[in-house]
């Protein structure tokens, strides 16, 4: 989608959407908040969104055909919160009676633009321009999405519409070809197709008398040109400079074939435009007219292969780049990728050494006559970013999906975060292939880790990434990710907007607020966390030296260098205990006079949080707790607040024994309570949450506030209890909680 029609309707008109197309098969969310944000950022025009489309999409979350479709939208318009306005009241009639009257009204005062699937409503809203008892300057347009996912113009007498790529659309059956308009399209130019079988052509070499080399002469289509001194030279020819300002690829004699030549010319005949793609424009041949190689526009830069993952050569070639740099520097990348993918080409082999870099927003892709287009193949890949159901392939064998080259997208991704390091690099690996099909991702999301994340700077680079790209790299790197299978990768549109929006938090110091070191390319530290006070606090770091079982509770501990030293100064033998089972001190229940431990873990805890060590055993503790839940859950008015989850639900007009209440509770009660962190997740949450209700209670849009706690947390933490997911529901509370804690501190103010 290209942002032509897009930056005029930006530029000249107040942008509304309506529900349907919001919700629409055909549109593809993230990508289109990819292309207006740049826009709405530009000409600072917010995309109005009416209060009845949340509430109808809201709605529709309850509808199993909508429910995750609305799900995913009502997650995207939270994450782009900074990029729409949100208009109207609690008691708006519908949305469709809402624009009519809104468009009504303003249509004297500014150019008005609707986005929507409704053509009745289409309809409607375009008769406003006819009114004759009232004229206006001002003009009314309704756009939407087509079937093909393209954003268009809608127009009520059915013959031509602009759709975003430039072209008219002509809808008028009589007419049977379609129109362009003064764009570059090259007419004669066919569409590629995405084969699935490999061309039966054989790559059979081609006998050539001679291969040209300096100062010597080659052929065009157009006439002669002169080859010049050497640039390099590889594993399948040279390049030369020439009396051009293109540069010449001459193959090694015994590489030229006739499935080669036939791919060279497919490429030059569709007269490929795209800054930075160097693909070949005019084949060359010697004296005796043989095919030799071709010719393409220069590249510039140094490979991304020996300056971004080399750490010396990186901040030697770039020594002023942040972390905001190589975050462009990927969005660059994508959007050339996606220029190929859009017309049905496959890189096949992405390789950093095809990749020149100049700066963030001017990159180089060479060797292009490797790309699988149509039924020719990619003969070459390399192994880090190869997938794994197609490890151990030959590759001139089969033709490669956008499914095996999103994995490849990926992994180059991940490697200019993390500058140089594959995903499955990790302590204690196998070789790279084994370890790309075990598919044994070795980088934390929440507490799931398999603790063996490379030493050195990566687990502080992992820690300061985005929630979002730290979920979308470990969906897909993970062995059984939501993003892990073939045809279930995220695409490039995808990681388009997932590195938008992080581009856009670096850019505006969001990131940093909370920790400067988030802007750095390399912090030497995990990423601050931000308390319930809103108190920023450092996290404490200390290398893994060996892991063990409690004898205890079975499960695993670390041993870190901390703990090592310290034992080691003491004369100590090392702990077979873990430090959650380890006993501080032993007493005596005040309430039933059984003896009972409070470990290590728990004392400690007490002590930092200035609470006073327990009189009573866990079992009365909790059962008190239990008494006092209840009681301070079942009201929502009472002085000191009430749960976040009761008060959510008050404002659905749940009872204290609704369904989700019930859940919610047996969660805590029967699972989380029993968790080596449940109890002191439990406290914290019960401590807090009042707190974070009152001033929710205080807030003029506190309906919109409960609205998304129930959206984007309650509804999947209910989910996830059903399916019996706990851990799952675990590290949802948690994100919850951490939203909540940030969003506190402006809530106070």
């Amino acid at each position: 989608m290209k942002n032509d029609l897009l930056d005029e309707i930006f530029k000249n008109y107040k942008v509304f959407i309506d529900t349907c197309s919001l919700l629409s098969e055909f549109c593809e969310i993230d990508n289109f908040f990819y292309q207006i944000i740049p826009l709405i950022s530009k000409y600072k025009n917010k995309l109005i969104i009416p209060l009845k489309v949340f509430e109808e999409l809201e709605k529709h979350t309850k509808n199993p055909k909508l429910a995750e479709k609305s799900r995913k939208v009502l997650d995207v318009l939270r994450t782009v919160s900074d990029y729409i306005e949100i208009r109207g009241e609690k008691n708006d009639t519908f949305a469709d009676n809402l624009f009519q009257t809104v468009f009504t009204k303003f249509r004297l005062q500014y150019n008005l633009a609707l986005i929507t699937q409704d053509k009745n409503l289409s309809l409607d809203v375009l008769n406003l321009n006819n009114t004759n008892s009232v004229k206006s300057h001002y003009k009314i347009k309704v756009f939407k999405f087509d079937r093909n996912g393209q954003f268009i113009e809608f127009n009520k007498n059915g013959n031509v519409s602009y759709n975003s790529n430039g072209y008219k659309k002509n809808s008028n059956a009589n007419q049977k070809s379609n129109v362009y308009d003064k764009n570059k399209a090259a007419k004669n130019n066919r569409c590629l197709r995405l084969c699935s079988k490999v061309t039966s052509l054989k790559d059979d070499r081609i006998y050539i008398t001679e291969i040209p080399s300096e100062n010597m002469e080659v052929r065009t289509r157009n006439g002669t040109i002169m080859l010049q001194r050497k640039i390099s030279s590889g594993g399948e020819g040279t390049i030369y400079e020439t009396n051009t300002k293109y540069v010449a690829k001459i193959y090694k004699k015994e590489l030229v074939t006739l499935r080669k030549i036939k791919k060279i010319k497919l490429i030059i005949s569709q007269k490929f435009e795209c800054q930075g793609i160097c693909f070949p424009i005019d084949e060359l041949t010697n004296k005796y007219g043989e095919f030799v190689g071709y010719l393409m526009p220069r590249a510039s830069g140094v490979e991304l292969q020996k300056s971004l993952f080399i750490k010396p050569l990186f901040l030697k070639r770039f020594p002023n780049w942040k972390k905001i740099d190589t975050v462009n520097l990927s969005l660059t990348i994508l959007e050339k990728i996606k220029y190929l993918h859009d017309r049905n080409i496959i890189m096949g082999d992405i390789n950093p050494a095809n990749i020149l870099v100049v700066s963030p927003h001017e990159v180089y892709f060479v060797d292009t006559d490797s790309y699988q287009i149509e039924d020719y193949p990619c003969p070459v890949g390399t192994v880090n970013y190869t997938a794994p159901e197609i490890q151990r392939k030959h590759f001139n064998d089969f033709l490669r999906t956008k499914g095996n080259e999103n994995f490849a997208i990926a992994t180059l991704l991940f490697m200019i975060m993390l500058p140089g390091k594959p995903p499955y690099a990790q302590q204690g690996g196998e070789d790279p292939i084994s370890n790309i099909l075990n598919m044994n991702f070795s980088y934390p999301l929440g507490e799931s880790s398999n603790k063996k994340t490379p030493e050195g700077p990566w687990r502080f680079i992992w820690s300061h990434l985005t929630y979002k790209i730290k979920q979308a790299f470990y969906e897909t790197f993970n062995k059984g990710g939501l993003y892990s299978q073939e045809n279930k990768r995220l695409g490039v549109d995808k990681w388009i907007a997932l590195f938008s929006i992080y581009s856009y938090l670096l850019k505006k110091n969001k990131l940093q607020a909370t920790d400067p070191a988030s802007g750095e390319l390399f912090p030497t530290s995990f990423k601050n966390f931000v308390d319930e006070e809103g108190k920023v606090h450092k996290r404490e770091f200390s290398r893994i030296v060996d892991t063990r079982i409690c004898e205890r509770c079975q499960k695993e501990f670390n041993i870190t260098e901390k703990m090592y030293r310290s034992y080691q100064a003491k004369g100590e033998n090392l702990p077979t205990i873990c430090p959650v089972c380890s006993i501080y001190e032993t007493r005596k229940c005040e309430t039933c006079g059984q003896m009972f431990n409070i470990t290590k873990g728990e004392y400690e805890y007490f002590i930092k949080h200035n609470l006073k060590i327990p009189k009573n055993c866990q079992i009365c503790r909790k059962q008190k707790k239990s008494i006092s839940r209840t009681t301070i859950g079942s009201t929502s008015t009472k002085k000191n607040g009430c749960f976040i989850t009761t008060a959510t639900c008050a404002e659905y007009g749940k009872p204290d024994n609704c369904y989700e209440l019930t859940m919610f509770r047996k969660f805590r009660d029967e699972w989380l309570s029993k968790q080596p962190d449940g109890l002191k997740l439990i406290e914290e949450y019960y401590r807090t949450a009042p707190t974070i209700v009152d001033l929710i209670n205080k807030q003029n849009n506190k309906e919109d506030i409960y609205r998304l706690i129930n959206d984007k947390f309650l509804v999947a933490c209910l989910h996830f209890i059903e399916k019996c997911e706990y851990e799952k529901c675990k590290r949802l509370y948690i994100e919850m909680m951490e939203y909540l804690y940030h969003e506190k501190e402006k809530w106070s103010n």
